[in-house]
């Protein structure tokens, strides 16, 4: 279980750092109001390779949109977005007349009133948000019908504005009241221009006795690509165990491995993980984590820097407990990998396999993990009265579905998991199982008591 979870581990910091994003210059050929928005805003912010310019950019398989000239309009406005809260919530990219029904809108702006973490990171990601003036004349045009041909009624000069569309202040969480938890946070650390700096900070939690974490909630400055939290196995050597408060980082100014961080997350063993700047995870009533007395946690964030001036980073986790008294089931992770991948090129491949039950579990939780090949993930139960059913679907491999079950799935021995996994190999090579972005994976993840 330790070797799938390290290549997770690598497989994340390296989805983007083929998608590096380079600005092209602003050429004006249009004075009509849409033309604006692409000439000024999308065409320098959106449509750069690695982002949304190609069906080819590395992330294309996650958002499918492209926003180059010629494709913008038809792929924004009524269009269904990929992100399933916001399509839950009746969301389309871009809703004519309606700015707080358009996608766009809330991906853009950075406050809370408008970007929800379950809509996915803030954009341009990595780069200097848009500024005040440039997301209102995109407001008036969608509230004016988002016209592809003509000119709506608002000063152009908006688009030429700099003014910040919010407070770049981070505000730290409040730490848990006394008696009901525990705050762990990385203080703020510096990373480079055109730099994705990842690091590794092993935190001691705080606690001298025994405790059960019912619900955990973090928040950490923008920019980040990713966030973990793990612990250690026993089985990790006394002398490879880090050093408290102490800043790892995976990659050198280089961009090169740091081996002996990469030989500490083969023993990491998951708690919880984010792709978003905000969470707020809750265990099922009586169901909590249990942390033995003084334990520590190895805290991974990952921050991508596209501007050309240094960033900071920075993160506070809460673990809310509750009694003992209070806790009916004991939360235990779910890990579960496919290491025999093989994609022909040019193809679609369906991957399978199947993970048997050794005892009775409750599920009551969920997720997947591929890499940007991976186009549809099912999970099917295998034996039982519920022999052939599917219990979890997702196809978009960079914010898979985290689905909860209520009540909890159960599972008892002779039953199994099946996994199957359909990837779609557009490139002109096999593909195989392994550590980069340029490889394939497929992972199960989740909870049972």
């Amino acid at each position: 279980m330790k070797l799938p979870f390290l290549i997770l581990a690598i497989a994340l910091t390296l989805v983007i750092v083929t998608s590096r994003c380079s600005e092209p210059p602003v050429v004006v050929k249009s004075n009509e109001s849409f033309d604006l928005i692409q000439q000024k805003i999308l065409n320098i912010s959106c449509a750069l390779s690695g982002c949304h310019a190609s069906e080819n950019d590395v992330a294309f398989a996650q958002h499918k949109l492209l926003l180059k000239e010629g494709a913008a309009y038809d792929n924004l406005v009524n269009a269904d977005p990929q992100n399933e809260q916001a399509r839950i919530d009746g969301l389309k990219r871009v809703l004519p007349g309606n700015a707080d029904g358009s996608l766009l809108v809330h991906k853009l702006h950075c406050n809370n009133g408008h970007h929800s973490s379950d809509y996915g990171n803030q954009m341009p990601l990595g780069m200097n948000p848009l500024s005040e003036g440039q997301i209102e004349f995109i407001t008036k045009w969608i509230e004016q019908g988002a016209i592809e041909t003509g000119i709506i009624e608002a000063d152009t000069s908006l688009l030429s504005d700099t003014s910040p569309a919010c407070e770049d202040e981070f505000i730290p969480m409040a730490a848990p009241p006394a008696g009901e938890g525990y705050q762990i946070k990385v203080e703020p650390f510096n990373v480079a221009p055109n730099f994705e700096r990842e690091i590794f900070v092993y935190k001691e939690v705080g606690n001298e006795s025994e405790i059960f974490v019912k619900s955990i909630a973090l928040t950490m400055r923008k920019n980040s690509h990713h966030f973990l939290v793990n612990s250690f196995s026993d089985e990790i050597p006394s002398n490879q165990i880090p050093e408290i408060n102490t800043i790892r980082d995976l990659r050198d100014a280089n961009n090169n491995y740091i081996m002996s961080t990469v030989a500490q997350m083969e023993y990491q063993i998951p708690t919880v993980a984010s792709q978003t700047p905000a969470l707020q995870y809750n265990f099922p009533p009586g169901v909590a984590l249990k942390m033995p007395p003084r334990h520590k946690l190895d805290v991974n964030l990952h921050y991508v820097n596209k501007t050309s001036t240094s960033f900071q980073g920075e993160c506070y986790i809460n673990l809310f407990t509750m009694s003992a008294g209070q806790v009916v089931y004991e939360a235990q992770s779910i890990f579960l990998s496919n290491d025999d991948i093989f994609l022909p090129p040019n193809q679609k491949t369906i991957a399978n396999k199947t993970f048997s039950v050794t005892q009775t579990m409750k599920i009551f939780m969920l997720t997947s993990h591929t890499h940007r090949l991976g186009e549809r993930f099912e999970i099917q139960i295998v034996g039982g009265l519920r022999n052939g059913e599917i219990i979890y679907n997702s196809s978009n491999w960079h914010h898979p579905e985290v689905k909860t079950f209520d009540p909890p799935l159960e599972l008892v021995q002779g039953q199994s998991l099946k996994m199957m996994v359909t990837y779609d190999n557009t490139t002109n090579k096999s593909v195989k199982f392994g550590l980069t972005s340029e490889d394939e994976m497929a992972i199960i993840y989740g909870y049972y008591y």
